[in-house]
């Protein structure tokens, strides 16, 4: 099973080893700050400072996703898996902060026929999440896909507007197949 697929006008490609971590409890903000995180402010948000690299999703109000999206060996990616280190390390924990351990399959879609993948896949309308999209934060998305709970965010480098897709890891095959198959049925 390949890492990236190009098919006409979408490209899937798997990301799912990137560092990650999951943090929840209503220490979870605070302790994010003082890593000097940026925190989404509402609920079902996501920041990614343009310098930064780290993606940091608010997952309802007091729940956070924390992902290195840069490239393996930067800053970022040392970033989070020394933030992680320290949160999973017991002699560190708190009261109030609980560590998430988060092995999600993550998946970026892209191209312009990804908006008509995610019609055929998902009962969500996602042009006004794409119409919105920016490089360093937005809305995010937690609904069900082909049957699958997801969490969608759309994000835009340049020109180019990537959606990144997290679910559970033991779904990972039906997911990329799936949407591998839809996006090759529509010939683009």
């Amino acid at each position: 099973m390949s890492l990236q697929e190009s098919i006409g006008a979408a490209s899937l490609q798997r990301v799912s080893e990137r560092p990650r971590f999951g943090c929840k409890g209503p220490l979870a903000e605070a302790w994010l700050r003082e890593l000097a995180l940026e925190v989404p402010q509402g609920a079902n948000a996501w920041t990614c400072p343009t310098d930064g690299g780290v993606l940091i999703a608010r997952l309802a109000t007091s729940e956070f996703l924390v992902e290195a999206i840069a490239r393996d060996g930067s800053p970022a990616h040392s970033r989070v898996t020394e933030a992680a280190r320290l949160l999973f390390d017991p002699r560190q924990r708190r009261a109030g902060l609980v560590p998430v351990l988060r092995q999600d399959t993550a998946l970026e879609l892209s191209g312009t026929r990804a908006n008509d993948v995610l019609v055929e896949t998902c009962n969500v309308n996602f042009m006004p999440l794409a119409r919105a999209a920016r490089a360093d934060g937005g809305t995010l998305v937690l609904t069900s896909m082909i049957g699958v709970g997801v969490t969608v965010i759309a994000r835009r480098a340049g020109s180019e507007l990537t959606y990144t897709i997290w679910c559970d890891p033991s779904f990972d095959h039906y997911l990329w197949s799936t949407l591998l198959e839809v996006a090759t049925g529509m010939g683009n």
